[in-house]
């Protein structure tokens, strides 16, 4: 057997009979196959109300057995869970015409067994249908919900963090320079009112400088970048989960619903009619099924998300009545009664909602699961460009403060310390306003050396990473172009180290190459996940020689730019 066939097989049986084998939505979901031919709608006599009575006392009691089956598989071993499952699945198929008849002694109404066996016969085979593919969609529901959630977190919380980081920044930039606005403004406002000696104004900016800038440079150097939210599941609105669901619903697979219920009717039509007689009828639907799912898949397809699950109802219950006809048709000619056929046409729609449901819901979870990745990467990328912007912007905010105006407010301080003149509120007002203007004035975009170290640093606080750049690097990164392409192949290497990696260190060496170019080689552990390179990597190719190898556990990318 293909080993995707196999391990396909072994996940839809593990998710039949997993923790949701049997759950509440297993009883509710089953109610009407109590007034179904399966059960003994046709046996009752006294009425519709009797024929509803009957199926409601049924169906407590299949609850009961629902209900010792769940105990039982609460402390059925592991190796053994899934025969299990099945085997209760069939007990309570097999009892199920039994339950029937205890119904109608129960409340005096007459109900005759008919031919018992055909009848276990068929409901062990729907049973085992039918609460499989129920433990299947519960599970489903609940491994899509989770990654759902786990989606619109990722996804919410990479806007929240940029967006809480560009406030911290400019928070931090706003309290670090109201504060020396503040002080440059008292000690305007005290020499244009009394004036001002030129020791007293020397010894007022000496105390701006220390007693403000200073410590205002210092929070901002010591002030760390912000880190990234945890992307944690939170609460989901069902009216978007539902929205979700419904606007990616797909047809079920046109063969295997055919062939799915083919089988569980097989067991009516041999009851019916015999196996040889039933056998062209069978393949009669079984032609009308696949070709009609067929069509309708496709046409599935072209109908906008917003009405499909309008063209899938009406689809699959077209096909149930022309599966119905067919059979009616079928059974006429070859000379039979068939009576009972057009039930056929509501099983049909339920079973095709039900496989449809199924098959939409297993797409959207890989799918989900896949943009859940993708949606982690971008964080990962996305914090590590925060840190970097916010580094630099802290680094440079420093710089000013520090370097900039502590410095100019020492040097003006000395200046009028040694001046001649009596009142130096003239000279003190050109120096505030001079400091003013250089804290108002734009940033100016930091150098490829400044970029590259933020950019190594941000990662190296998200991966352990260990870097290591060659010392004729710095004056090859002059050059704009080439240095914008280092930059593009450390973020894209660094983020596919993280993709595919395995926790282990990545190991990141910028050297000079020949002529005037530079190498970046990035090492991290674990293996290539395609042969194929993907869109980063092609894009990368187009500025440099790009060589991806994997040996020993370890993936190196070098990336040689010219």
């Amino acid at each position: 057997m293909n080993p995707s066939v196999a391990s396909r097989i072994r996940r839809i049986v593990a998710q039949a009979t997993g923790r949701h084998a049997i759950t509440w939505w297993t009883w509710l979901i089953t109610a009407p196959v109590a007034l179904t031919v399966m059960s003994g709608l046709q046996y009752v006599t006294g009425g519709p109300w009797a024929v509803v009575a009957v199926a409601a006392v049924e169906h407590l009691g299949v609850g009961l057995l629902m209900l010792v089956g769940w105990a039982l598989l609460r402390v059925t071993p592991a190796p053994v869970r899934a025969a299990t499952v099945i085997a209760v699945f069939a007990v309570i198929g097999v009892l199920r015409p039994l339950l029937f008849l205890a119904a109608g002694w129960l409340l005096g109404i007459p109900a005759a067994a008919g031919d018992l066996g055909g009848r276990m016969s068929i409901n062990l085979v729907t049973s085992v249908a039918v609460f499989s593919l129920i433990a299947i969609g519960v599970q489903l529901v609940e491994d899509h919900l989770g990654v759902y959630r786990r989606l619109r977190a990722a996804q919410e919380a990479s806007a929240r963090d940029a967006v809480l980081a560009a406030d911290r920044a400019r928070a931090l930039r706003d309290s670090a320079l109201d504060a020396v606005s503040e002080g440059l403004e008292r000690a305007t406002v005290a020499a244009e009112s009394h004036g001002i000696r030129p020791a007293d104004a020397a010894n007022l900016l000496r105390e701006v400088a220390e007693q403000i800038v200073r410590p205002a440079s210092h929070r901002v150097f010591d002030t760390d970048a912000p880190a990234g939210e945890e992307s944690e599941a939170g609460r989901v609105r069902k009216r978007d989960w539902i929205a979700s669901v419904l606007g990616g619903m797909q047809a079920a697979p046109p063969l295997l619903l055919a062939v799915l219920f083919a089988v569980m009717v097989l067991p009516f039509g041999v009851w019916q009619y015999g196996l040889l007689f039933c056998l062209p009828p069978l393949l009669c639907g079984l032609l009308v099924m696949w070709g009609g799912n067929v069509l309708l898949a496709r046409a599935a397809t072209r109908t906008p998300p917003a009405l499909r699950v309008v063209a899938l109802l009406t689809g699959y219950g077209l096909i149930g009545v022309l599966l119905s006809a067919s059979s009616e048709a079928t059974v006429r000619v070859m000379g039979g009664d068939p009576e009972l056929v057009w039930f056929e046409a509501a099983s049909y729609w339920l079973v095709g909602l039900g496989v449809a449901f199924v098959a939409s819901l297993t797409a959207q979870v890989r799918r989900d699961q896949s943009e859940l990745e993708e949606a982690v990467q971008d964080n990962i990328r996305a914090a590590a460009a925060i840190r970097g912007t916010f580094e630099t912007e802290r680094a440079a905010l420093a710089r000013l403060l520090h370097s900039g105006v502590q410095s100019e407010l020492i040097a003006s301080a000395l200046a009028l310390a040694a001046g001649p003149s009596a009142d130096a509120s003239a000279e003190l007002r050109r120096v505030v306003s001079s400091i003013r203007a250089e804290l108002s004035a734009p940033r100016v975009e930091p150098d490829a050396a400044e970029r590259i170290a933020a950019l190594v640093e941000s990662w190296g606080c998200a991966i352990p990473l260990r870097s290591s750049f060659g010392d004729d690097v710095w004056e090859r990164l002059r050059e704009p172009v080439r240095a914008a392409a280092v930059i593009d192949t450390i973020s894209e290497g660094l983020a596919n180290a993280v993709r595919h990696g395995d926790g282990s260190e990545v190991t990141l060496d910028v050297l000079a190459a020949p002529g005037d170019g530079v190498s970046v080689v990035i090492v991290s552990g674990g293996a290539l996940s395609a042969a194929v390179p993907g869109i980063g990597l092609r894009q990368l190719a187009e500025r440099g020689a790009v060589a991806l190898q994997e040996a020993a556990g370890r993936v190196e990318l070098a990336v040689a730019i010219p």
